[in-house]
């Protein structure tokens, strides 16, 4: 696709011609051209070499790398990105293909559970339970268990404030995948990915307890255990045998590595380092949480 194609009737200036093939954004390690966009000058220096189109302010035009070939200046550049997304969302060739349901053998799903009538694929063995409802754009493995009332693909939080007093958000056409053996309890949300490459994805031999809210783009590594009432904000990375413990709540983008533990009612801000244990609220490494609550309680007396 070209930018000029995209940004036909949009407010703003095209400085110079591109070509991208999906949208991303900006700091992304998808690995093919796409146009994304820019606001905060601090994701200059992080910017991918695949972001080869960019919607930004004019006053970032001079500070874009050299891979950038096309540039469209407009006073809101998210804004604009959420509505090329949206208009786009309804072409074939961006949206994912559309294609038949496939269950595969010994399943049990319950005449009570509401399954997409397509874009649907269901490994063998699977347990589905009543109330369960099964977006569009979803894989699941085998031997998965999925108990009463959990959502898998629901809607993704993805609102962006616009000109004028409106709020906009993005249509997702991403896709949800699960690996084997995978068991989500009752009233769990798993989001969606939004943009054609986003995929919020399950490792095989993870456990969700119920009441857990699991963002959009997120990944989870196998064996992670994840215990009830967890948050995990948008396209996080959690790695493998970690422990997201009760009622904790990571922020977005984060990244939580191989056998770490995050307490429970931790607030997790900044990134978790393999076998690390973080605590508190915001979460630090948990013995320098320990040693400043023992000083608290010291002057305290």
């Amino acid at each position: 696709m070209k930018l000029s194609d995209v940004i036909e009737n949009y407010e703003g200036e095209l400085i110079c011609d591109g070509s991208f093939e999906t949208l991303e954004y900006c700091t992304s390690t998808l690995r093919m051209p796409f146009l994304s966009f820019m606001e905060n000058p601090k994701f200059v220096s992080r910017i991918s070499k695949f972001a080869t189109c960019i919607f930004c302010k004019k006053d970032l035009v001079e500070n874009l790398p050299e891979t950038v070939r096309g540039i469209f200046v407009t006073e809101n550049p998210k804004e604009l990105f959420h509505a090329v997304h949206n208009k786009l969302s309804e072409r074939e060739g961006y949206k994912l293909e559309k294609y038949s349901n496939k269950i595969g053998d010994s399943c049990i799903i319950s005449p009570m559970a509401h399954i997409s009538s397509h874009n649907v694929t269901i490994g063998d063995r699977v347990i589905i339970e009543e109330n369960v409802i099964i977006s569009d754009n979803v894989i699941i493995g085998n031997d998965c268990i999925i108990h009463s009332g959990a959502v898998v693909g629901g809607k993704a939080f993805t609102f962006a404030r616009a000109s004028k007093g409106k709020i906009i958000g993005l249509n997702d056409v991403g896709r949800v995948i699960i690996g084997d053996r995978v068991e989500i309890f009752s009233l769990s949300h798993i989001a969606k990915g939004i943009l054609p490459t986003d995929v919020t994805f399950i490792d095989d031999d993870v456990k969700i307890d119920a009441l857990v809210h699991i963002g959009h783009g997120v990944k989870i590594g196998k064996r992670t255990l994840v215990a009830a009432s967890a948050l995990l904000g948008g396209n996080t990375i959690i790695g493998e045998d970690s422990w997201i413990g009760v009622n904790a709540t990571v922020s977005n983008r984060i990244i939580i590595g191989n056998g770490a533990r995050v307490s429970l009612g931790a607030v997790v801000t900044q990134n978790v380092r393999d076998n690390e244990t973080v605590t508190g609220n915001f979460a630090i490494e948990h013995s320098q949480f320990i040693n400043k609550l023992k000083e608290k309680v010291g002057k305290d007396k």
